[in-house]
């Protein structure tokens, strides 16, 4: 076989970009005793791949399938005893809430005014409170706004460095690919 082809070869395996049949020359060649004296040093390697090959266990795979088997069942108990034991838990604690709920003193609410004016007047002074202490807690957080104005030039250059190191990854990858070819 050519020296040039072996070489190719080697270096798409090493890659781990070989197909089984690549694969199998490699390990037919190696194994010939016809080997390239720059290639002796992989000769070793893929007699040892070649032995391991040759020796088949028929009832391995038998071995390992039961194995996964038994294994899933054993996990699918497991969790199947743990969601019976959360569900349990859960219909227990629904079941504990709607008796209090039922049992509990049957309270409704009622009216705090019998006059709807005097209602919403009531509800429009709460509603102003709330409205000025809400006013006041967004009137401290207006200088965070200008931080951030600040900042914007910085995220720009931010930007544009980080289009300088793609860039930069860009040309690695192809100088990559040249020495390569």
């Amino acid at each position: 076989m050519e020296p040039q082809k072996i070489h190719m070869l080697l270096q798409k395996y090493f890659e781990a970009e070989t197909t089984l049949g690549e694969e199998n020359e490699l390990i037919t060649y190696f194994t010939s005793g016809e080997v390239d004296e720059n290639l002796k040093m992989y000769v070793s390697m893929f007699s040892g791949i070649k032995e391991l090959s040759d020796e088949e266990n028929p009832g391995l795979g038998e071995d390992l399938m039961n194995y996964i088997l038994e294994s899933e069942h054993t996990e699918k108990l497991r969790y199947r005893w743990m969601w019976q034991i959360v569900t349990g838990i859960a219909a227990s604690v629904i079941l504990v809430m709607l008796a209090v709920n039922f049992y509990s003193d049957k309270n409704q609410w009622k009216d705090t005014f019998t006059d709807p004016k005097q209602a919403y007047a009531q509800a429009s002074k709460t509603l102003e409170f709330v409205a000025g202490h809400y006013n006041k807690g967004l009137a401290q957080l207006r200088p965070i706004g200008k931080i951030e104005n600040a900042i914007n030039p910085f995220h720009s250059g931010m930007n544009t460095l980080n289009k300088g190191f793609d860039q930069m990854n860009e040309l690695k990858t192809l100088n990559k690919k040249l020495k390569k070819e």
